[in-house]
């Protein structure tokens, strides 16, 4: 008889537990998210990533000084986002696709037609080159441009964080 009702009490545990994960499912499902949503769609409105970075790669500027107004505009919007891990990002690729809108929040930091974007959507710097990301730890990234000659890791490089 023991037997019994302490297994009747484990399948009922079983049970709420069950129910609270249904629960919390249908939660995330009703406020928008999911693991992989879909990006904005390319015809929405001047981002905050358009206004604040509208000097990249413009006449007045330098190519350490479009790297320094990117990498403070990336760390911005990083202090936005609660809990995430910069690893997530650590490609180019990955960085494009959660600017533009690909991530939990569906929230697009920059518009598919940003001079920093080329036509495959990655980021690049003031020569068209695509920048080279790479995750540093959880919360740092590092962004390099190859510079004039448009070759990585070549003295006229620029990087970030020095």
């Amino acid at each position: 008889m023991k037997k019994i009702l302490v297994s009747l009490l484990i399948l009922f545990l079983g049970f709420l537990l069950w129910t609270s994960f249904q629960k919390g499912d249908s939660k995330e499902k009703s406020a928008g998210f999911s693991p992989d949503p879909e990006p904005l769609s390319t015809a929405q409105a001047e981002t905050l990533g358009d206004r604040v970075l509208e000097r990249y790669a413009s006449s007045g500027s330098s190519g350490m000084e479009d790297l320094q107004l990117f990498e403070g505009y990336v760390q911005n919007v990083f202090l936005l986002i609660k809990n995430r891990d910069t690893r997530h990002y650590s490609t180019n690729e990955d960085l494009a696709l959660f600017l533009l809108g690909k991530n939990t929040y569906r929230t697009a930091y920059l518009s598919p037609g940003h001079p920093i974007l080329n036509e495959k959507q990655q980021l690049v710097d003031r020569w068209n080159t695509p920048l080279k990301v790479h995750a540093l730890s959880s919360k740092v990234l590092e962004l390099r441009s190859a510079g004039p000659d448009q070759k990585l890791f070549t003295e006229d490089d620029l990087v970030l964080p020095h």
